[in-house]
């Protein structure tokens, strides 16, 4: 966690959301002004809730504990097992386990954001409409970080990559403070080969892991924001968007296939892709629109079917065609 961002963007307390922000309770380690373990503690004092920071990353999240409890492979997977051991690991636990869901998505994201680029290519399509304002950037679900290092990259400023899986933000911690990602693409089946590759650093670039529903920032902290197809993949869409909106003070950038799945999402917390006897026959274009609307926010350009490519293993890709949406504030 690099002090810059932490002391800029002055985080609060996810639970009791009270204006005090966090503090460094405690600091186990650290290289130049990067934390890379430690705790940091809620400074209203009726609160006092401790949050970590593992591999450089602060896990702001609310129900901690629960958290934890659902994802201890995510927060403990060892990084220093060779391919050998790796493949024989997978082979044992088998296909379905959370140990191979964890190495197919981490895969799948990785080879999207450091070899094909495709969620880039939307990123780069939403910038050519919106408006860059001065102040801090945020990446709301960055995944592994590629789309993160591109908005530093584009915007040159402060910017922040947001996201719930820790797995993932292990991959987007070591492009930035190593300069190289490592990760395990599937060939077929429980085949993987393991990837390697150099990665441009940024000094201005950070990732915590935090719930988009329930963002630990005061409102109006970000010029821009930026989701890139990550709102059908959260439990709770609505929320999400809202607290997009509060913590921006510019533009938005809202973009999504609409891939709904119960297991990322409950049937009723879907913006459509339900309910075809209601008023938009199923249609989640609408309810998007009227989220935004509801939240203050106007569209000020929309792109409706824009590609993203998304690959599986070596025989299998999903094509999407993205919803994009630019809004700004009224």
């Amino acid at each position: 966690m690099r002090r810059e961002h932490f002391e800029t963007l002055r985080p609060i307390c996810p639970v009791c959301r009270d204006a005090a922000p966090l503090v460094i309770g405690q600091s186990i380690r650290e290289e130049a002004d990067d934390l890379l373990e430690g705790i940091l503690r809620c400074s209203n004092h009726e609160c006092s809730r401790e949050y970590p920071v593992i591999d450089g990353i602060p896990i702001l999240v609310g129900p901690i504990r629960a958290w934890l409890a659902a994802n201890p492979l995510q927060v403990l997977l060892r990084e220093d097992l060779s391919s050998e051991i790796e493949s024989l690991l997978g082979d044992v636990l088998g296909a379905g386990s959370q140990f191979d869901i964890t190495r197919q998505h981490v895969g799948i994201y990785a080879a999207d954001h450091y070899e094909t680029r495709s969620a880039e290519g939307v990123l780069d399509v939403a910038l050519q409409h919106a408006r860059a304002e001065e102040g801090p950037v945020l990446d709301a679900g960055c995944s592994v970080g590629g789309t993160t290092l591109a908005l530093a990259q584009r915007t040159g400023a402060l910017t922040l990559g947001i996201d719930l899986n820790f797995a993932m933000l292990r991959i987007a911690s070591r492009a930035l403070r190593e300069g190289h990602v490592r990760y395990a693409r599937r060939r077929v089946g429980l085949v993987y080969d393991r990837r390697e590759l150099n990665v441009e650093r940024s000094s201005h670039t950070d990732f915590w892991c935090a719930d988009l529903a329930a963002l630990p920032f005061a409102a109006a902290t970000f010029a821009l924001t930026a989701s890139i197809n990550v709102l059908d993949c959260v439990s709770a869409p609505r929320e999400t968007l809202f607290e997009l909106a509060r913590v921006t003070h510019g533009d938005l950038i809202v973009s999504t296939p609409y891939d709904w799945s119960p297991s990322a999402t409950p049937i009723e917390g879907w913006l459509g892709g339900h309910s075809q006897r209601g008023p938009h026959h199923g249609s989640s274009e609408p309810l998007l629109r009227s989220l935004l609307a509801e939240s203050g926010l106007s569209i000020v350009a929309e792109e409706p079917r824009v590609p993203w490519r998304v690959r599986l293993h070596e025989r299998s890709s999903v094509d999407y065609k993205v919803h994009l949406v630019i809004a700004r504030r009224d």
